[in-house]
């Protein structure tokens, strides 16, 4: 019997883009048996409502504190000494719970900035006195605190690049420098620097955009209004709260693509063949540098031309917004990691030790579980991307599910979970045994979401449905098509509108104390999180019948479908028949399964193929076109110019985006096979072709 695994991830930790993991299971130990019992009752035996509690019971907010303070005590960008250290740590602590440890290791491209040489944007006067030049250091806050890389956008070319052109992006979105190009004329980009705030986007497609509209260099800055809302003043900034000071940096990837960059398709092995880095077309070819918001408003301040409409001002104080042109003078043009991924790190070992001590007390989880620390996650989730290339065959053939905790968190007001639909089911019952966060004490997660986060509708929790491309999720979802997870306990988004993430995203400030003053000071939000992913675990790899709810796609089928922005609704009739369709056989296959006979392992077996392979049937092995053959999946995949958003039906919204007819119909055509292939797999075994 082919066994099936469950994956629970992390990020970037482990050193040199290797994966450090533990597979515990069927890879690893002998399922029991008795003279007394059957020599398969294990595989229609009940879930022990027990090992709930004891996991439960088991985890500790001290042990995930102390596991976050060690974790932060030293750098870890992939790839370097330090990040090693922390890897070996981590391998240590698994094997002291008892677990085998396996280190897959691959020879990637990854980037670096000079520790000598920070990285500058300069500013200067007509006749070369300098105006400004960024330092392009963060400020120190905590001389406790060891030493970070200097701050630099990964994957952008060296070079210095000059322009007496400078303009304002926006968030650098492609409707955003279209609109700028329309302003100022398409010729009139050519050659400039573009400087753009973070936001809304991907980094690294901002830069292409800029790219894409011939400019020359890309400034990134993270500006007051999305990361520093309630003003600049020293008590409303960092150190003093949570949120972005002026001398504040993010760093990050620019990288459009996933896995090395020299390799791609394939695991970066040895013997693999690497093509040259001026092939990669998914890194930048512009020089591009990030810059702290207090350096920026000097820069702005020198932007020429006219006003810029409402919705593209921030909140620098004391200046206008302007779309740029030729400047007055000219211009020459990562972490501790508390949050990402540290706190998802801590959590984890603390879900592993308790896992450990079931496990050394007779625990045997029905199916195999896979703990995994990915290294280089932040560079383009190449660790996770080239372990999944490497064993895409047998991943694809075994794996139920894959459970993210990158961010474990970034908040104290709510859990936030994005997942496959099937997963809906499941989410729910977990969050019903699971104590909320700082609430009241006899309140579950489930409690709190019917608070504060109900449809009204459906009267359930509000969960977001389908996963991008934002962590090592990725592969999971775009090349195995196994049913995955991603959970963070988040802050309260109506108090912070306009922020998409933490505001000390990718600076030197995430450090362990800032977690501990601002965000989780007794470490509950941590707790809640390895209780609430240890009870998946348990319940994924314990119910004798997959709790996969397949008519939950139903409803997520015509939600993406009633999402198409499209003039002409019917020619999307032959997608809401198929859908239609897929609703009837989605019931019935519902039907069948309360009736089936339980006690026998072969037709329990029968079933959960069935329900493996639904996901599965919604991969595309040709990929959404030629540029983008690793977005596999039809219903859920990142946009083209964004990587951190998920749509429904990419395709066909790229193919309206485009306005061509034909591509529409196409895509429209396309996306029906594949959700008429998908109930195809629910029906009964001997009618899958009627």
């Amino acid at each position: 019997m082919i066994t099936k695994f469950i994956l629970i991830g992390i990020g970037a930790v482990a050193a040199i883009a290797f994966g450090l993991g533990i597979i515990i299971g069927h890879f690893a130990i002998k399922k029991p048996t008795s003279s007394t019992t059957g020599k398969y009752d294990y595989l229609t035996r009940n879930v022990d409502q027990q090992n709930y509690k004891t996991f439960i019971s088991s985890i500790q907010s001290a042990n995930i504190e102390a596991n976050l303070k060690d974790l932060t005590s030293r750098p870890h960008l992939g790839g370097l000494p330090e990040d090693l250290a922390s890897a070996i740590v981590i391998e240590q602590r698994w094997i002291n719970d008892g677990l085998k440890v396996t280190k897959p290791k691959y020879n990637v491209l990854l980037s670096y900035p000079d520790d000598n040489y920070p990285n500058r944007v300069t500013l200067t006067s007509g006749s070369g006195t300098i105006i400004i030049q960024t330092s392009g250091t963060e400020q120190v806050y905590d001389t406790t605190q060891p030493k970070t890389v200097n701050p630099f956008l990964a994957y952008t070319p060296n070079g210095t690049v000059s322009s007496t052109k400078l303009y304002y992006g926006n968030y650098g979105r492609l409707e955003d420098i279209e609109y700028l190009a329309s302003i100022v004329g398409n010729a009139s980009l050519q050659g400039s620097i573009i400087i753009m705030r973070y936001g809304k986007i991907y980094r690294g497609d901002k830069i292409m955009n800029a790219q894409y509209y011939g400019a020359a260099g890309a400034i990134l800055y993270s500006d007051p209004i999305d990361y520093a809302p309630f003003g600049t003043s020293a008590d409303q900034v960092y150190d003093q709260k949570w949120y972005m000071p002026p001398s504040g940096i993010q760093s990050g990837s620019t990288y459009t693509s996933n896995g090395d960059p020299l390799t791609p398709i394939y695991p970066s092995t040895d013997y693999m063949y690497r093509i040259g880095e001026e092939e990669v077309n998914s890194i930048p070819k512009i020089p591009a540098q990030p810059i702290g918001y207090g350096d920026a408003q000097v820069i702005l301040q020198y932007l020429q031309g006219d006003n810029v409409t409402k919705d593209w001002s921030g909140s620098l104080p004391n200046m206008a917004y302007r779309y740029g042109g030729i400047l007055r003078d000219s211009a020459d043009a990562w972490s501790l990691g508390a949050l990402d991924p540290s706190s998802g790190t801590a959590v984890l070992l603390e879900i592993t030790r308790a896992i450990g001590e079931m496990y050394k007390n007779g625990f045997r989880p029905r199916r195999s579980l896979m703990f995994c620390s990915w290294g280089a996650e932040e560079y383009g989730l190449t660790g996770s991307v080239e372990y999944v290339e490497e064993y895409v065959k047998v991943l694809g053939a075994r794996i139920i599910s894959y459970l993210n905790v990158d961010v474990a968190v970034e908040g104290n007001y709510k859990l936030g979970v994005n997942t496959s639909p099937l997963l809906f089911d499941i989410i729910i019952e977990a969050s019903k045994m699971v104590p909320s966060a700082y609430d009241l004490a006899d309140q579950t997660v489930y409690d709190k979401w019917m608070r504060i986060d109900r449809n009204n509708i459906t009267n359930e929790p509000n969960i977001n449905y389908g996963l991008a491309a934002g962590s090592d999720y990725f592969g999971f979802v775009q090349l195995v098509g196994s049913s995955n997870i991603d959970a963070t306990y988040t802050f309260d988004s109506t108090l912070h509108r306009n922020i998409d993430s933490y505001p000390l995203y990718h600076t030197s400030y995430e450090v362990f104390s800032m977690m501990k003053k601002f965000i989780d000071p007794d470490f509950t939000a941590h707790r809640t999180m390895g209780q609430f992913m240890g009870v998946l675990i348990l319940i994924l790899s314990e119910t004798p019948v997959l709790q996969l709810n397949v008519t939950r796609y139903t409803s997520a089928l015509r939600q993406a479908m009633n999402n198409l922005k499209i003039n002409d609704s019917t020619i999307l009739n032959p997608l809401r028949t198929a859908i239609d369709n897929f609703d009837e056989i989605a019931q019935d296959f519902v039907r069948r399964s309360k009736v089936m006979d339980t006690e026998n392992p072969y037709i329990i077996r029968a079933y959960n193929d069935q329900l493996f392979q639904l996901e599965r049937a919604f991969l595309n092995p040709l990929g959404q076109d030629s540029d983008h053959t690793d977005l596999k999946h039809i219903i859920y995949a990142p946009s083209k110019t964004n990587q951190y958003g998920v749509l429904g039906f990419p395709a066909i919204i790229d193919a309206i985006a485009s306005s061509n007819k034909t591509e529409i119909n196409n895509q429209i055509a396309i996306a029906t096979f594949f959700v008429r292939g998908a109930l195809s797999t629910l029906k009964e075994f001997d009618n899958f072709f009627s």
